[in-house]
């Protein structure tokens, strides 16, 4: 477990690292790629697709079908980085969005989910990396002694809600 928690904490540590180089990178002003108007839209569904694997996922654990289990959360692994790689990709092209919708809905719901939906993001992470890593690396048959299930539960809570209002601010950043 020593292993695993000491990757976590590397691995965790460089991606907020870079996260907060790309969100405080002054980028030059340069014309608008094509690539801006399509990242959000994809980034929205690659987010709801995540929800349905998670959703799934938890099913597939709940029923004691660990194959199903183990195959919807890699999915949802891999769906999480797809959404990591375009949204680099859209603050390296763009920078952040800024929302444009009343005064009133930015104040009491925009900010309020958007703060909320970053503190979720910002505490899946490491659990999600451990997790991952902790599935991968310990046998099925001694992943019930160790924290996967109690993290994995927490994980899964937050990772959620975390993509889910990720989609309530995509819809508020465009239909509001």
């Amino acid at each position: 477990m020593r292993r695993q928690a000491a990757v976590t904490a590397l691995l965790t540590a460089l991606s907020y690292s870079l996260l907060a180089y790309l969100l405080t990178y002054h980028r030059p002003d340069h014309a608008e790629s094509p690539l801006l108007g399509v990242l959000p839209h994809a980034i929205a569904l690659v987010n709801a697709a995540g929800v349905v694997s998670l959703q799934l996922g938890y099913r597939a654990i709940r029923r004691g079908d660990v194959r199903g289990h183990r195959n919807f959360m890699g999915l949802s692994f891999a769906l999480i980085a797809a959404f990591l790689t375009m949204y680099v990709t859209r603050l390296v092209l763009g920078g952040t969005e800024v929302y444009r919708g009343p005064q009133v809905i930015r104040d009491f719901v925009y900010l309020p989910v958007l703060a909320v939906h970053l503190g979720l993001s910002i505490v899946s992470v490491p659990m999600v990396l451990f997790n991952v890593l902790t599935g991968l690396t310990i046998p099925y048959g001694s992943i019930g002694d160790t924290p996967h299930p109690r993290v994995g539960k927490a994980a899964y809570v937050c990772w959620s809600l975390s993509l889910a209002l990720g989609i309530v601010v995509y819809v508020l950043l465009r239909w509001t």
